[in-house]
């Protein structure tokens, strides 16, 4: 399966891949700083009882990544950051806090997927 779809403008395709590029550098630097034992982020996953976790969501959020990235995977990839991007928002609706992180991760891959794939909306 091609990363592109050949109908596509050239802009068009930049722009999505430049708009998925941005989210999906925030998910892996933010699980590679979970797997360093970042201080601020064990902060946040104490408070809503998932430091334990913290290493395996670190490793789940890498590899979520790269089944994005990877074109025969990219399908099921897009679907498996949509569902950790829930749990962002879901974490920061627990904390107390608004989920603008989550929502504005999450909006950034589905804009970027939808400019380099629309034919997997349908469209």
């Amino acid at each position: 399966m091609p990363l592109f779809e050949p109908h596509l403008s050239k802009i068009r395709r930049l722009s999505g891949l430049i708009i998925s590029i941005l989210p999906s550098l925030v998910l892996f630097f933010s699980g590679i700083m979970k797997l360093g034992g970042a201080e601020q982020l064990a902060g946040s996953l104490e408070s809503i009882n998932l430091l334990q976790y913290m290493e395996v969501i670190g490793v789940i959020e890498i590899l979520v990544v790269i089944a994005y990235w990877v074109p025969r995977f990219s399908n099921i990839g897009f679907f498996l950051v949509c569902c950790f991007c829930g749990g962002i928002i879901v974490g920061e609706l627990s904390m107390g806090n608004f989920p603008l992180p989550g929502l504005m991760v999450t909006t950034l891959f589905f804009i970027g997927t939808f400019l380099r794939k629309p034919g997997m909306f349908g469209f």
